[in-house]
């Protein structure tokens, strides 16, 4: 993830699992973002992820946060998590089965 910063939160640190990245949409496609956090959480190869539109449709994930809005958010399950893409260009994954 060249334009990320990223944040792990893991059973040592006191968190929940959760894995959070952070991009610059006008520089990477929110679907990119995507599967390069979820991948990065899983600790799995990109290309080893189920397809992303299985879950959501990708197009309309990148034209929805092409709008620069910072107040959009999207939720959906993707590979075993729980993933949050926001317009402030955070996406967060925790396991699909954690607690909140």
């Amino acid at each position: 993830m060249n334009d990320a910063d990223e944040v792990a939160a893991g059973a040592g640190s006191g968190g929940s699992d959760a894995h959070r990245a952070t991009y610059d949409w006008s520089s990477t496609a929110p679907s990119t973002g995507v599967v390069e956090t979820v991948a990065a959480a899983t600790g799995r190869e990109p290309l080893a992820l189920p397809r992303l539109y299985d879950a959501v449709d990708s197009d309309a994930l990148d034209s929805l946060f092409r709008s620069g809005d910072e107040d959009v958010s999207v939720s959906f399950g993707f590979a075993g998590c729980e993933v949050t893409v926001r317009g402030d260009g955070v996406v967060a994954v925790r396991p699909a089965d954690s607690d909140r």
